[in-house]
């Protein structure tokens, strides 16, 4: 019978860590907007419960613990051999999410399927049916992937279509975070910057243009990046309320729960915005330790990724890590204002269910993958013991 390692407890102790802390900030983010929403609105889903949105986060915490733990027990060979199923569902799903009728339509994007009370958002699952097949295809392909057109090729057109059937909904920002990651992911594999660059840059940059050309919010959130003082009752909105959390927030903080932003202030401050909300309660010194343990989850990932000998799990951990790593980035360049706001959650951190289910999924993943790592090295142990002896 063959020996299975045990999953790596840094790495579990650490996401534990960053759910708690996320799980504390959604309370203290979400009630004041749960209680005004109900009170000035009467808005029936809130039903005046202050604790609306953090009740409704720890069972989508349940979920996702779940999900993780599955996904920890299940050997990573299970995901090698079943990519190219788990891939197509989350093709069909994005298929069938754009489709009037069938996706749900909010704030301009039809990005949801609605079951009863609950949306989901098959894009984030999509993310992690792309890493899947991208490190399967490249593992077989071997060095085969630095020839553009045998090798390279088709990954790029799977990687394509995903792309383009999330920027129809639209979602560019969750659209850009599956595109870094994919490219990454080929980089790690052995894929040729050359091609990669000569292909996609030209390809992207007109997307993307004609993209911001037609769809006036996104031009919106390019005039409120250069200059959002132009129009700081409108489109610099948020950026300027988010600046004045974080400068609120000093070198300590206000305090926890006690930020003034979260006072309607700050839109979507227990979404989008909920880092300005953190550095405006924690200061600067707590917000440089939350971003530390962020780093550490992020290294102990790549730690891990590193040392297992399979090329299939080791793509699929930089895969994973890349996902969080880039999407907590754009999170917080938008935030902050370093680069456009693009509208996509803080993993692990902000509301949201199924950010937060394919987060702890994701990290459940790399956990079967630190197995491996564990096993390999008990094997090495064993193979050692008859010589010690």
């Amino acid at each position: 019978m063959k020996t299975r390692g045990v999953p790596d407890f840094l790495l579990l102790f650490l996401t534990a860590l960053i759910v708690g802390f996320g799980i504390l900030m959604v309370l203290s983010s979400s009630s004041i907007f749960a209680l005004t929403s109900f009170t000035a609105h009467g808005c029936s889903y809130c039903n005046g419960d202050e604790l609306y949105f953090v009740k409704r986060q720890l069972r989508f915490l349940l979920i996702g613990a779940f999900g993780m733990l599955i996904a920890m027990n299940i050997p990573f060979t299970f995901y090698k051999r079943n990519f190219l199923l788990i891939a197509l569902v989350c093709l069909v799903c994005l298929l069938l999410v754009i489709i009037p009728g069938i996706g749900h339509l909010s704030n301009g994007a039809r990005s949801w399927f609605r079951l009863g009370g609950v949306s989901i958002q098959p894009a984030e699952f999509a993310k992690l049916g792309l890493i899947l097949y991208l490190a399967a295809i490249i593992s077989k392909k071997g060095d085969s992937i630095r020839k553009l057109k045998s090798g390279l090729m088709p990954p790029l057109v799977i990687t394509g279509l995903f792309f383009l059937l999330i920027a129809l909904q639209p979602d560019l920002g969750t659209a850009a975070i599956l595109l870094g990651t994919s490219v990454i992911v080929m980089v790690c594999g052995g894929a040729r910057l050359i091609h990669l660059l000569g292909i996609g840059v030209p390809i992207v940059s007109l997307a993307l243009t004609a993209y911001i050309a037609t769809k006036q919010y996104a031009l919106n959130r390019i005039y409120s990046y250069l200059d959002p003082w132009s129009d700081p009752l409108h489109t610099g909105y948020n950026i300027i309320q988010s600046w004045v959390a974080i400068a609120h927030g000093g070198l300590w903080g206000t305090g926890f729960g006690k930020s003034i932003q979260k006072y309607l202030y700050l839109p979507e401050a227990h979404t989008d915005f909920i880092f300005a909300i953190i550095t405006e309660e924690m200061g600067f010194i707590g917000t440089s330790l939350f971003l530390l343990v962020y780093m550490l989850f992020l290294l102990r990932g790549v730690h891990i990724c590193l040392r297992v000998k399979d090329t299939f799990a080791s793509l699929v951990g930089i895969g994973i890590v890349s996902m969080i790593a880039l999407q907590a980035l754009i999170n917080i360049g938008g935030v902050t204002g370093t680069i456009p706001l693009t509208g996509v959650p803080l993993p692990f951190i902000s509301y949201g269910g199924s950010s937060l289910v394919v987060c702890m999924i994701g990290t459940g993943i790399l956990l079967s993958v630190s197995r491996e790592v564990s096993r390999q090295k008990i094997e090495e142990h064993l193979q050692k013991q008859p010589f010690s002896a």
